[in-house]
This record gives C-alpha cells, structure tokens and sequence, in this order.
C-alpha cells in the first residue's frame, strides 16, 4: 500500500481531539427546589476526578471515522505487484503468435498451433497468460488472466493472414500488456517462423529488463518457394483494337533444382493465356503474355502458377482502368509549324501508365465541355484566351485543373501578361555568345523534380541559347533559376488546381534539351505533376491503406472476402486499411452494379522468401531499461492508473455510514456515568 499525497496522514494527530472531548466531560447534577436548608446538616461531597472513558463505542467511531478521512485525503493505491493479483512464484506469460503469410505454409501453422496449445497448458493453476497475434500490426486477442481455457478458445479463432512479418509490433504490444496489468516479470514467448524479413523495426526497441523473451521457431523443413513479381501492363493499338500486353516474373529461392512451370492469365475473370517457363532452383524467369484485346472499363486480372508448400502467394492480382488516359488540351499559335512540338509529343506519345491523349485546340475555342474531359491545359508559347473562353479556363483550373504555360520566343517579344500566369514575361535573354546558359539552382525536394534526385547532373547538362526572362508574380515558387539567376520554373496555386510556368526551351531551335536524357522524364513529369495526376499503381500490398479517390457522397468499398466497409472521412479524407489479399470495389452508397473503382492488394514479395533468422537474432539491437515503468511506452494506461487509486471513493463511502452510526450512538447510544464519591457521616450525627 502507498499513498499519493503521505503528508495528509499528518492528520491523524486529530485523534486526540475525540479523547480529549471525551475526558472533559462532566456529568451535571439536577438542582431540586428545597423549602429550607436550616434543618439539614452541611456535609461536604467530593466527586472523583476525571479518569476513565466510558463512552467507548462513541469515542471509537469518532476515531474510526478521522482516520477514515485522513486516508481519503492522503490518496492510497496497491502498488503494481499488489494489483497483478498473482501470489509469490506465480508467472505471467504473454504468447506472441505469429500470423503473416509465410505462417500459411503447410507445415507451419499446425505446428505453431500446437506450440502455442503446449505453452499454455503447461502454466501452473494462477498463472496469468495473454495472447496476441502479429503481422504488420498486433491484436490482442485476449488479455491477461488466469483462466487457461479463455486463451485456448482464443488461439482455436486464429488463422494465418496476408500481412508481413513485423516482431516489433508483437513485443510493442506485449510491453504494452505487462504495463497495463503492473506485470514486473514477464516471460513473453514468440511462436514464429522466424522470418528473416519481419526483423525490420526490432533495432532500438526498448523493452523492460524483467522481459524474459524467447522464441519458439516453427520453420518448414522445405523453404523452397516460388512467386510473382511485380506485374506490368502495356497498352498497345493493332489494326485499330486496343491491346494489352502482360509481362510478370517468377522468382524462385530454395529449390532443389530448376523445373517448369505454368503461369496462367486471366483477365476480368476468363482465361487469356498460360506460358511455360523454366524456373532455375535460385533466381528469377521473365513471363510474358500475347497481347489480348484490352476489355472495356475496369479491367481485373489474376496470375497464377504452378501450387507449392506455400500456396498463399501462388497468385497475384492487379487492376486497371482501359480508359485511364491523362486529356491533354494543346494550345498552340496559329503561325506555329507542325515540327515546332514535335519533340514535345513524341515524347508524350512513349509515356507509360497513364498515357497521355494530345487534342489541339484554338484558345479561343475552350468552354466547360471541353475543359471538363481534360485532365491539363497546356499553352505553348502563346497568351491565355481572355472573355468567355478566359473566364472558363480560370474557373476550371480553380475547380482543381492544372495549366502548363511554355514561355517561348513569342511570349518573350510581347511582355504579355494574365492574372492566371504565375510570372510575366520581361524581355528575353540571349547566351549565344557564351555558348548557351544552363539551368543552376534547381528544387530536387520538389515534386516536380523529383525524378532527378538522383541523377542531379541530368538537369545542369543542357544548354540554352535563347529563352524569355521571367518576373515571378506574388505568391509564386520560384522551383528552378539559370545559372544567371533568372527564373527558369515558377509556379503557383490557384484554388484547387495549379499553373506553372516554365521559361526553359522545350524545342530543338532555342537549345538541345530534347535530345538530351533529361528531357522524357522531364516532360512526363511536368504533365503528370501540373494535372496532380501520378500513375495508378496496378497493385498495392497488404498493410498499407486506400485513399478514396474522387469526392463521393457515400463511399462504399467491398472487400476481398465480401465483407462491407463504410469508411469515415476525416481531414485526409476516406481511408480503408488494405488487411486481405485480393480486389477492392469502390461503390457510391450502395454496392451495386459496376464499381467506380477497382484496386488489387497483394502480400508484401518479401513475405515469400522463407530465410530464417535464429532465435538469438530476434533481439538484436534492442535495448533494456532498468525500470518497466520508466518509459511513456510502458507507462500503465489511464484507466489502469485510475483501478488502482480509487480506494479513496471506498473509504469516502465507510466515512459517511460511521457518521450516521455516530449520529444514533451520540442520540441514543450507551452514555456512562461518573462514580461519585461521599465521605461517609460522621457516626452518631443525624441527618
């Protein structure tokens, strides 16, 4: 027993005061009328003193009920080992059951079922057991007790999953189960396969001193696997059909020796094409597919090989949109010639995932419709529409558009300038006598020139001859200058949307960044970064989350298994956490018909490869701390903290049913009196 505040027990000093009480009190006596007093004898009377308590009941309760107050005041609690409620040489065991992916091999999860079974049956009567699965996160699926039966019916609930291996998570949550319960001495057993990937994480975990962790290894004998790799889906055009062509890799580790499997296709749930192919024993075989017809809308695929020890990752899935294509509006001068954006094109016209579909339009010709099935608005080297056409452009780029404005030779003899441009244009600069100028100072932690981070040397190669001098508006982010200072990338947002403004030459007659290797990615990213558009993944893995696209009213996803997931919106925006291998299906209030969206999980690639770790590895790089109560991480939670100091409430209580005993007992109760004391009469005198 300890106390929050010890000095209020300086109050049970006021105990004296009911004594004290107690021993001054003096019985009166009742004064009689006497007609008289000439007829009687005067005696003298004297009374004893005050010595004895005889009010014994009362003065106890009184006193019961200070020290009760006292106590309430001085905050008492049950310190950690009290609280745990287990007896000298009673154990507390917490079982870290590991349920990834890898765990599903054949020879595996029996196995570890059994561990776990024999864990637990081997406690003693008062031992205290937890138990929790882990993946990429831990549950726990049943908190500490005594009763063993209560985590045998949990551990028959369990069931291998299609997360990663992550052992940090499982003793995060094991520290966390002995700092609640006010556990000092913990074993904590890990049942696991012994992942060599699941380490991750592990390095510079600080656990309790007292932890005694050891580990349980249930590896297959067998290890060999063989898997998917990352899937690729190019799109294609032959007589006029659209065609899709799949390309995948079979990776194999382990194996005794090489063998021949079958990979099959599918795409939206029908065959499209099995390959054979030769996997070597330790190593990777390229697949790919004929080109098929590409299906119409969203499009579901699902590879497929040959079954193994480790069937879980047999297959993967992948999902995509045929008409996922980045619109690209091109506005260009009328004295502009055709080969003036060629290279512009032609390098558009190679992208990847998303295609990017050109349509040249007349700036005074824009409207709603035409903007509304664009995904960017790209100016080359001539002035924004003003009017109609100009007021409809700004509302769509402020709606979320993106606008791309390339400041040329024209742009740089008018000094024009618009509202909507992040920089005017002030002149032009000629380096031709200097043999061309160069980009200097660039942003590589900027979005926009991400792909050079590490390749800066790309950026600083070309060379520019002749380019317009930029004068950056307010509110505008310089991204990239040339070596003389001047602005080379200016951008700016505008509501939702953003307009950015690039004054370096994206033409062969001004300088030769197209055919320089910075060029393609270059121009790919300003498209993709400006519209605020990147490439859907085909796939994502298991333990990551969905960000809902697009602003719906109701967003409904359907998962894997076919449960319903209603997500809630918060200031990111609608999330669904990514826990089951297989396609999600975005629906908008209702899960019906044909889905707004498709999106494929599947297990993290590292999951696949079986390499163990020995049970000494498991803990190397952490750290132990003397104290289990020292760190926030194990510090014990609210409503622990909150069990363990409310005895003050039980002793408020007792205090207010002494003070009404006290009340009866001072009203009613068994008062005592004072023997009196006479001197005896003289003999022979009469009264």
């Amino acid at each position: 027993m300890s106390f929050l505040v010890p000095a209020f027990l300086a109050g049970l000093a006021a105990l004296l005061v009911p004594v004290l009480l107690h021993l001054r009190h003096r019985d009166k006596d009742t004064p009689q009328r006497f007609p008289s007093l000439m007829f009687l004898d005067r005696l003298p009377i004297r009374t004893a003193q005050r010595r004895r308590i005889t009010d014994w009941p009362l003065l106890l309760l009184r006193a019961i009920a200070l020290v009760l107050l006292v106590l309430a005041f001085a905050r008492p609690f049950l310190n950690a080992r009290r609280v745990a409620g287990a007896a000298e040489g009673d154990r507390t065991v917490i079982v870290l059951l590991d349920r990834s992916l890898s765990m599903s091999h054949r020879d595996v999860w029996s196995a570890a079922l059994d561990s776990t079974r024999r864990v637990i049956n081997a406690l003693r009567p008062g031992d205290r057991v937890a138990l929790a699965l882990f993946d990429d996160e831990a549950e726990i699926v049943q908190p500490l007790t005594d009763d063993h039966a209560l985590a045998i019916a949990a551990l028959a609930r369990a069931h291998p999953g299609a997360g990663g291996t992550r052992y940090a998570a499982g003793l995060r949550a094991a520290r966390q189960v002995a700092a609640d319960a006010g556990a000092q001495h913990v074993q904590v057993v890990v049942v696991s396969d012994l992942q060599r990937s699941g380490v991750s994480g592990v390095a510079g975990l600080e656990l309790p001193a007292s932890f005694d962790v050891h580990a349980i290894p249930v590896t297959a004998r067998d290890r060999a696997n063989a898997w998917l790799g990352a899937v690729d889906a190019t799109r294609g055009e032959r007589s006029g059909r659209q065609l899709v062509s799949i390309k995948t890799r079979v990776v194999s580790r382990g194996a005794p020796s090489s063998r021949r499997m079958s990979v099959m296709l599918r795409l939206n749930g029908r065959p499209s094409g099995t390959v054979m192919v030769d996997v070597p024993a330790t190593g990777e075989a390229p697949v790919a597919f004929e080109s098929v017809p590409l299906p119409a809308g969203l499009v579901s695929g699902e590879l497929t090989i040959d079954p193994d020890a480790l069937a879980a990752d047999d297959t993967t899935h992948f999902a995509f949109s045929s008409d996922d294509a980045l619109r690209v509006l091109l506005i260009s001068p009328e004295d502009a010639t055709v080969d003036e954006t060629l290279y512009l094109e032609r390098a558009l016209a190679v992208a990847g995932a998303p295609p990017v579909r050109i349509t040249r339009v007349r700036g005074s010709r824009l409207d709603a419709r035409l903007l509304d099935s664009a995904a960017l608005v790209l100016a080359w080297d001539a002035s924004l529409p003003g009017g109609d056409a100009g007021a409809a452009l700004t509302r769509w780029v402020q709606r979320g558009g993106g606008l791309a404005i390339v400041a040329g030779r024209r742009l740089g003899t008018r000094a024009s300038a618009t509202s909507l441009a992040p920089a005017s244009v002030a002149g032009r600069a000629d380096r031709s006598s200097d043999q061309g100028g160069s980009l200097g100072d660039v942003r590589l932690d900027h979005p926009l020139l991400a792909p050079f981070r590490n390749a800066p040397s790309a950026l600083h190669a070309p060379r520019f001859l002749r380019y317009p001098r930029l004068d950056p508006a307010a509110g505008a982010e310089v991204v990239a200058r040339f070596d003389d200072g001047a602005a080379a990338i200016v951008e700016r947002g505008d509501g939702a949307g953003r307009v950015v403004m690039v004054a370096v030459p994206l033409d062969a007659r001004s300088g030769d960044f197209p055919l320089q290797p910075a060029y393609l990615p270059f121009v790919r990213r300003l498209v993709v970064y400006t519209a605020g558009r990147d490439a859907a993944p085909l796939a994502r893995s298991t333990g990551e989350s969905w960000l809902i696209p697009g602003p719906l009213r109701e967003p409904v996803v359907s998962t894997p298994s076919g449960s319903i997931v209603r997500p809630v919106r918060d200031a990111r925006g609608a999330t669904v956490p990514l826990r089951e291998a297989g396609l999600y299906s975005l629906y908008d209030g209702v899960v019906r018909g044909v889905p707004l969206r498709l999106l494929a999980a599947n297990a993290p690639a590292a999951e696949s490869d079986l390499s163990p770790i020995t049970p000494a590895e498991l803990l190397t790089g952490t750290t132990r701390r003397a104290d289990s109560l020292s760190s926030a991480a194990a510090l014990p939670s609210p409503d622990a903290t909150e069990r363990r100091q409310g005895f003050w409430r039980l002793l408020i209580a007792a205090l207010a049913v002494l003070l009404v005993a006290e009340m009866l007992f001072a009203n009613h109760g068994w008062r005592g009196n004072a023997d009196r004391l006479t001197l005896a009469q003289s003999e022979g005198r009469s009264t």
